[in-house]
């Protein structure tokens, strides 16, 4: 005679999760982690514009300093300008 395995029968007929809900602990923290759930949420939304608008002023920052560096490279090309001609002026004056 072999033995047989046999199942322990149960009597709740899937009734474990419906009594999880129904408990008192289980009511009370449902909304509080909703609340948190929202909290965090919102947070981590808030935190994503806050630093899309950084980036968004950073690149205005950086497209100024562009132009300026710009502008900067075109007096420094007419000061050059004006140098040499002033250097080939002094060579005249003195030369005679």
């Amino acid at each position: 005679m072999a033995l047989r395995k046999t199942r322990p029968v149960l009597e709740d007929n899937g009734n474990g999760a419906q009594r999880v809900f129904e408990h008192q602990i289980f009511k009370m923290l449902l909304p509080a982690l909703g609340f948190i759930l929202i909290g965090i949420v919102s947070w981590l939304f808030q935190t994503v514009l806050d630093l899309d608008e950084e980036i968004q002023q950073q690149k205005i920052h950086i497209e100024h300093l562009h132009l300026a560096e710009e502008k900067f490279e075109e007096q420094m090309d007419d000061i050059e300008k004006i140098l040499t001609d002033l250097r080939v002026h002094v060579g005249r004056i003195t030369a005679h």
